[in-house]
């Protein structure tokens, strides 16, 4: 026969979908100059949901640079031995523009550990 289970029906996640009318909402407010970060927060939906948004309306997006305290918390944090995704990720920044900002203080980075456990490849 069958399992003693029974089956339940699959749940759908809980997405936040955004009306046209929100979309609407989303663009214009970023046009207005909201960021895309407060715009995922305001609207209950991910940063990437909003950008979608905003790139299939063709709005062309902004870089998100960090502002000094951040840039300034993230020399600090990165100066005391955490690696350089910790630091992002701490202050949920892109690793990339975390870098560049840091570097751009006189932060003098460390190598790169590469993956544990695998030699990284001489030049």
């Amino acid at each position: 026969m069958g399992s003693a289970r029974s089956l339940q029906p699959r749940v759908k996640r809980g997405w936040n979908r955004l009306s046209g009318e929100d979309q609407a909402v989303v663009v214009a407010r970023y046009k207005d100059g909201v960021t895309s970060t407060a715009l995922a927060a305001d609207f209950g939906v991910a940063k990437s949901t909003i950008l979608r948004i905003l790139r299939d309306a063709r709005i062309v997006v902004r870089r998100q640079s960090m502002t000094p305290d951040q840039v300034s918390d993230a020399a600090r944090l990165y100066e005391s031995g955490l690696s350089l995704s910790q630091v992002a990720k701490r202050l949920n920044v892109n690793q990339e523009t975390m870098r560049v900002a840091i570097s751009a203080t006189g932060v003098t980075l460390r190598p790169p550990t590469g993956r544990q456990g695998q030699a990284r490849p001489s030049a």
